[in-house]
C-alpha cells in the first residue's frame, strides 16, 4: 500500500506538504557544496552500495530519531520494510566512515529515470561537517553518473520549516495544484489548504464564540487513515477537530473536510482495537492531551449535514439544551 499525504501535523499547527524535485542534467555545484563535499572526502571515507541493514545503522537511526516530527517508525528495519522481510524497492545507501566507524547514512531508491532520497542519519559528534546535506550531494552526483533524470528530495512545507534546506540544493521544482510541475521560485503559499482550513476554523471557533457556546479544538494526527479507502471502520476524516460535548452517541465534534473543504458534524469515539491499524510510535508533542488527539476515533457524520455554520450552531444550541451530558471548557 502507498498514499502520498498532502497535510501535515506538527508543532500545534497544520502544513500543506509541496514535493519538490531536481532536473539532474541542470545541476552543478556551488563553490560552497564543493567546499562541504571536500571537507568530507578528505577527512573520511565514503561507499555508495545497495542498503544495508546492520546493529551500527540502526544505533544511528536510534540516535536521529528524536529529531523526527509525527510519526514514527520504532526501528530502521521498519522504516525501510515496513516490518516485511524484503522489500520491492532498489534501495542505495551513502555510507560516511571515520576509520571503521560509521558516522553518516543516507538512503534511496532507484527507479527507472528518477531517484529519491528517503532518509540521511548522521553521529551527532560530526555536525560540524554537515554530512546530512553532504549525503544529498553525493546522491546527486550518483544519479549524474547513471544518467539518471530527476532526483526526488521528498518534500518542504507551505511555511518556512526545518526542511527548507532541501530547495538550497538547487533549482528545485515543485508539484502544483494542477498535477503539473513548475518552478519553485514560483511558489506561493496564500492558498494552500492548509491555511485554507485552518483560517475556516478560526471563523468557526470564533462563531462558536460569539454565540457562547462552550468548545476544545485539537489537532488530530490519524486523519489520513478515514481516506485510505481500505478498512471496514469509518474513521475521523478531520485533521483539526472542534469538540462540542458529550451525548448519549459519543463526543459530538465539528471541522472541515480536508479534500472538499465542507464543514463536517458528527460523533466520535474511540476505535477499541486501534492496535490492529497502528504500529508506529509519534513525537513526544503527540502526548499533550490540550493540543492533540493521539488515540484512533471512529466517526458517524450526521444524518442532515449543515449547509452553513450558522446552521450547525443553530443545531447546536438546541442539541446543548436537549441532548448534551457534558460540554467542554472553552479552549483559549
Amino acid at each position: 500500500m502507498l498514499y502520498k499525504m498532502d497535510l501535515l501535523i506538527m508543532d500545534r499547527a497544520l502544513w500543506s506538504v509541496v514535493n519538490i524535485r531536481l532536473k539532474l542534467s541542470d545541476f552543478q555545484l556551488r563553490k560552497s557544496q564543493r567546499k562541504c563535499r571536500k571537507k568530507v572526502e578528505s577527512d573520511f571515507h565514503v561507499i555508495v552500495q545497495a542498503a544495508q541493514l546492520d546493529y551500527r545503522r540502526e544505533a544511528l537511526y536510534q540516535q536521529h530519531k528524536k529529531r523526527f516530527k509525527g510519526f514514527v517508525h520504532n526501528t530502521l528495519g521498519e522504516y525501510l520494510h515496513a516490518g516485511f522481510n524484503r522489500t520491492v524497492f532498489n534501495t542505495m545507501e551513502v555510507g560516511v566512515y571515520d576509520g571503521p566507524k560509521l558516522i553518516g547514512v543516507s538512503f534511496f531508491d532507484l527507479g527507472e529515470q528518477s531517484m529519491a532520497s528517503l532518509l540521511a542519519l548522521y553521529d551527532e559528534g560530526y555536525a560540524a561537517y554537515s554530512l546530512g546535506r553532504y549525503t544529498m550531494l553525493k546522491e546527486i552526483e550518483f544519479g549524474q553518473k547513471q544518467g539518471y533524470k530527476w532526483y526526488y528530495p521528498g518534500y518542504v512545507l507551505d511555511r518556512p520549516s526545518l526542511f527548507d534546506y532541501k530547495t538550497e540544493i538547487g533549482a528545485m521544482q515543485y508539484y502544483t495544484p494542477s498535477r503539473r510541475w513548475g518552478a519553485y521560485a514560483n511558489y506561493r503559499a496564500d492558498s494552500s489548504p492548509a491555511l485554507a482550513l485552518t483560517e475556516r476554523t478560526e471563523r468557526t471557533v470564533a462563531a462558536l464564540e460569539g454565540a457562547g457556546i462552550p468548545y476544545a479544538k485539537r489537532f488530530y494526527p490519524f486523519f489520513s487513515m478515514a481516506y485510505l479507502g481500505i478498512w471496514s471502520h469509518a474513521f475521523l476524516p478531520l485533521p483539526l477537530v472542534i469538540e462540542l460535548g458529550i451525548d448519549a452517541d459519543g463526543m459530538l465534534v465539528m471541522g472541515f473536510d480536508p479534500v472538499k473543504l465542507e464543514l463536517v458534524l458528527g460523533h466520535m469515539h474511540p476505535c477499541p482495537n486501534e492496535h490492529q491499524f497502528l504500529n508506529r510510535d509519534h513525537a513526544e508533542e503527540y502526548d499533550d492531551p490540550t493540543a492533540y488527539l493521539t488515540h484512533l476515533m471512529e466517526f458517524s457524520a450526521l444524518s442532515e449535514r449543515p449547509e452553513s455554520v450558522e446552521e450547525a450552531i443553530d443545531f447546536i444550541l438546541h442539541w446543548g439544551q436537549t441532548r448534551a451530558l457534558y460540554s467542554p471548557h472553552p479552549t483559549a
